[in-house]
């Protein structure tokens, strides 16, 4: 009799032990199956520099002319896809797609411009990261994730 406690009480140990621990969801005989991830919600709509995912514009539209020539022309727009296309006369450099994106990259991660950057404050930077002292024609647009526009038109 007391074979069969013991014995009793180890089958069901066994079975509350797998049944704990085990895996019997639907997906338990998935081998891949996912985990799931925490979405940061400005993710969804686009992403941002805050959470990593992003420039923290949707377009990126910059013309610089110094004595009238036309010498920065730089393009960023992501709808479906990402489209680049730089232009910097200065340095004889005309880039498209992925090329024209890692160039970009630079840009943007050293001037980190969001929709509350004051005007002159994009203005400085961008002369800075271009090495220019003066222009004669400076045109940004930049629409950001949230919907907010940036647009600096100035001519000397």
């Amino acid at each position: 009799m007391k074979l069969f406690k013991i014995a009793g009480t180890v089958a069901l140990t066994s079975v509350l032990l797998l049944s704990g621990c085990g895996n019997f969801g639907k997906n338990a005989d998935k081998p891949k199956r996912e985990d799931a991830d925490i979405i940061h919600e400005h993710e969804k709509e686009g992403g941002s520099l805050e959470t990593g995912d992003g420039y923290g514009f949707t377009s990126f539209d910059l013309e610089i002319e110094v004595d009238g020539k036309d010498v920065i022309d730089a393009d960023y727009d992501i709808n479906e896809t990402a489209d680049a296309d730089y232009e910097n006369k200065l340095k004889n450099i005309k880039l498209k797609g992925n090329e024209a994106m890692d160039q970009l990259n630079k840009l943007f991660m050293d001037i980190l411009i969001t929709k509350d950057t004051p005007q002159q404050e994009v203005i400085d930077k961008i002369l800075k990261w271009y090495q220019l002292d003066s222009y004669s024609k400076f045109k940004i647009e930049v629409d950001f994730d949230d919907g907010t526009k940036l647009n600096i038109d100035d001519i000397q």
